[in-house]
């Protein structure tokens, strides 16, 4: 079953569900400088639902919807979604992807 090998840590799904953010979308994001477009192959999460949910699949991982881009292939290995803290500054994290090559 697609997406069965993703995770969430509890600290992250705390995390979420204190901050009302119960779906989280993980992407390739299009990052933008001087008009000229810049795609860096790196997954990145975001607390928020996706502006168009046909571009994503939808996986239930213990209360939180989780938005996977169609354009990700989903490794075989587990995804983790995990939270860091950098001088008192919440941020999601996901690892578990495999930069192809």
């Amino acid at each position: 079953m697609f997406g069965e090998n993703v995770k969430i840590t509890e600290k992250a799904k705390n995390y979420l569900i204190k901050k009302g953010k119960l779906q989280v979308v993980v992407e390739i994001p299009e990052h933008r400088l001087n008009g000229e477009s810049v795609i860096v192959p790196i997954p990145e999460i975001f607390a928020k639902k996706p502006r168009n949910p046909e571009r994503f699949q939808k996986v239930a991982v213990e209360g939180i919807d989780v938005f996977i881009s169609n354009t990700l292939d989903l490794p075989t290995n587990d995804v983790v979604i995990d939270l860091d803290s950098f001088l008192g500054i919440k941020i999601l994290n996901i690892s578990g992807f495999k930069a192809n090559e």
